[in-house]
């Protein structure tokens, strides 16, 4: 170890600044593995009870394409402190531990098996199936961009942290808001996605669904909050 300001405090600081890397290392990890296990989930599971696709190729991309960029990447920006007051986490075997795994299936099972109960309800009591798929795209996609803001924190409840205290990731989530409204009421994003205009009513049940997912998030951090290790 070569200090080149001849100062001990450096170790100190780059100890610190180690910690926060890799604890946003697990946080995009959480965010990036729970989404695509969202979507496996939820066409697999509309397969197996016979139902035709909830969510095309092509809406998925188009979440994918700011949901793993913007929010993803903002994460990298997070600044919780107190990083050395906490005890350090060993990724001697893996950094992927078991919280992180618990968190991950617990997220992507319950929240896919959520919008999969929707979207089952809708077709089976005879919603036209181009709005049945808009609701699931919209709500999946409003979910991934609000997650961002419970996997700010693995540990703490977002009840207990300000959670647009990263501009980076208010601006991701934005973008990515935006970019949903535009592929449900643009006529020429419609016809590309296979997208038809929502109520309000149905776009407030666009919201509550993410944030009953959200709520589950929460539930999750809160049961494992204290189990850590491989």
């Amino acid at each position: 170890l070569v200090i080149l300001d001849n100062n001990f405090e450096t170790i100190v600081d780059a100890i610190s600044e180690g910690r926060r890397i890799v604890d946003n290392i697990r946080k995009v990890l959480v965010y990036l593995l729970s989404g695509t296990l969202d979507e496996l989930i939820l066409i697999g599971g509309s397969l197996l009870m016979g139902l035709s696709l909830p969510i095309s190729a092509l809406q998925i991309l188009w979440i994918n394409f700011f949901a793993d960029s913007f929010p993803a990447v903002s994460l990298a920006f997070e600044n919780r402190g107190g990083y050395l007051d906490r005890p350090p986490v060993s990724i001697k075997n893996n950094l992927i531990d078991r919280k992180m795994r618990a968190l991950i299936l617990m997220i992507s099972t319950i929240g896919s098996s959520l919008l999969l109960f929707f979207y089952a309800y809708l077709i089976r009591n005879g919603y036209d199936p181009e709005f049945a798929r808009t609701f699931i795209f919209a709500s999946l996609s409003i979910y991934m961009l609000f997650l961002v803001f419970s996997i700010k924190s693995l540990d703490e409840s977002i009840f207990k942290y300000n959670p647009f205290s990263n501009p980076y990731a208010v601006v991701g989530v934005l973008i990515g808001v935006i970019l949903t409204i535009f592929a449900i009421y643009l006529p020429s994003l419609q016809t590309i996605l296979g997208t038809v205009p929502l109520s309000a009513t149905s776009a407030l049940g666009v919201l509550l669904v993410a944030m009953l997912n959200i709520s589950i998030v929460e539930v999750g951090k809160m049961l494992f909050s204290n189990k850590r290790g491989n």
